[in-house]
């Protein structure tokens, strides 16, 4: 039985989305029949807010066996940049030492605030004798624990990137010239971590190829894909009859362009005067954010929700009583694929792209027929008269996962399955 370790960062109790990748992996390759260990931190509370991930954990590491799978969580203990940071005080000092810190722990890891996770990985691949290192990024400092292991231990391991690291095309977007001249640097130790790995795994094909560019390491897109039993607790809400909802789930940032639906929606709803409901939850956790659509919708806020960040389940089940779900791809910004979009198709509900990126989004709407795209404020104001005008005269829409099998090829099973074929080629 050849011993997979897998270290990640976000992990459930974690809910956030960045967890279910590799829990998905962990629970496939222990029924494939791989002996898989998990490393992660401890994740006493939800995490509700920014702040919330750099709350002091509970004392002492858990050792726990879930899905066949074991999962070690290591405390948390916060340094001197968190407190300031989770009492919200001395904002100019908070910043000197995050500087300080993502300068110092490219070079010391020590100066990692999670520096305990590579201790710990340190005891587990010696005493267990790993056949396979899997590390999932971000945080990518963690990509340094893997060149350090395999540089002591000679073990193999993957880096795999749920994002883009230096080479992402968006985060630089909004930032300032010291942010440009810190990414350079970045790089360098980039380069020089992940050349060591055997694999780069990523959520997408153009993600993959920076990666191998900037390396010379091959890549193999693994998506993030749905749970197919993701909604089985819900599988029985039918969408709400009251009035035509559209909800927006997951973060937005800066840099993808909403105003091209909310300028549709807002001349739909002067024409037509609808009873409609646009949702963004979990929006209010980000005041940017927030006040962006709060300026966007001046004078139309009776026609608009926004709440804090809200359980999944709950999410899922406004999922499923939904109309539309929308989705904003990162116009002109090719390779970038939000999580959401796989967790949309498993809910069976029409999805809007609006507006699509003329790459991955599009084709995988096109290819799994989960809905529409449109590229401009006209093609999104056609689109809510005609689903508008369906939704009045009560159309029964066909669940999209009884109507067309290729979204199969998208769970998280099928994933890992794809995943398990290049670790046999690593193990082997």
């Amino acid at each position: 039985m050849k011993q997979i370790l897998i270290i990640s960062y976000f992990f459930p109790p974690c809910e956030l989305t960045s967890s279910r990748r590799t829990q998905s992996w962990a629970k496939e390759l222990a029924k494939l029949g791989y002996d898989v260990h998990v490393l992660t931190r401890k994740w006493d509370y939800p995490v509700r807010s920014f702040k919330d991930i750099h709350l002091p954990s509970s004392d002492g590491k858990s050792v726990s066996e879930i899905d066949g799978y074991k999962v070690t969580a290591v405390p948390y203990i916060p340094n001197n940049r968190d407190r300031l940071l989770t009492a919200s005080k001395m904002a100019f000092l908070r910043k000197i030492l995050t500087v300080k810190e993502l300068i110092l722990q490219n070079i010391f890891i020590s100066s990692c605030p999670f520096s305990n996770v590579y201790n710990e990985a340190v005891r587990i691949v010696k005493e267990e004798k790993t056949d396979l290192v899997i590390i999932s990024g971000n945080p990518f400092i963690q990509f340094k624990f893997g060149h350090h292991l395999h540089e002591k231990f000679d073990v193999k391991w993957i880096a795999d990137y749920r994002d883009a690291w230096t080479t992402s095309t968006i985060n630089h977007l909004g930032r300032s010239v010291l942010y440009k001249l810190y990414q350079r640097y970045d790089q360098y130790f980039e380069r020089k971590w992940v050349r060591t790995a055997s694999l780069v795994t990523s959520s997408s094909d153009e993600i993959g190829n920076s990666i191998s560019d900037l390396t010379g390491v091959n890549s193999k897109s693994i998506y993030n894909g749905f749970d197919e039993n993701l909604f089985d607790n819900v599988q029985d809400v039918e969408p709400i009859s009251s009035h035509f909802q559209i909800v927006y789930v997951g973060t937005l940032y800066y840099g993808q362009d909403v105003t091209i639906f909310l300028n549709a929606y807002k001349r739909f709803i002067d024409q037509k005067h609808p009873k409609v409901q646009l949702l963004f939850p979990g929006l209010a956790a980000d005041p940017i954010q927030l006040k962006r659509i709060e300026n966007e919708m001046k004078n139309y806020e009776s026609f608009i929700s926004i709440s804090e960040r809200l359980p999944h389940e709950e999410v899922l089940k406004i999922e499923k009583e939904s109309h539309v779900l929308l989705h904003i791809a990162w116009k002109e910004h090719k390779g970038i694929i939000a999580s959401k979009i796989y967790e949309y198709m498993g809910s069976g509900t029409k999805v809007l792209v609006s507006p699509g990126d003329h790459g991955v989004i599009d084709a995988l709407v096109t290819e799994t027929k989960i809905g529409s795209i449109c590229h401009t404020t006209e093609q999104v104001e056609e689109f809510l008269h005609n689903n508008y005008a369906a939704f009045l005269n009560a159309t029964k829409i066909v669940p999209l996962l009884k109507s067309n099998r290729s979204i199969e090829n998208y769970t998280r099973q099928s994933q890992a399955r794809e995943l398990e074929i290049e670790i046999r080629k690593l193990t082997d």
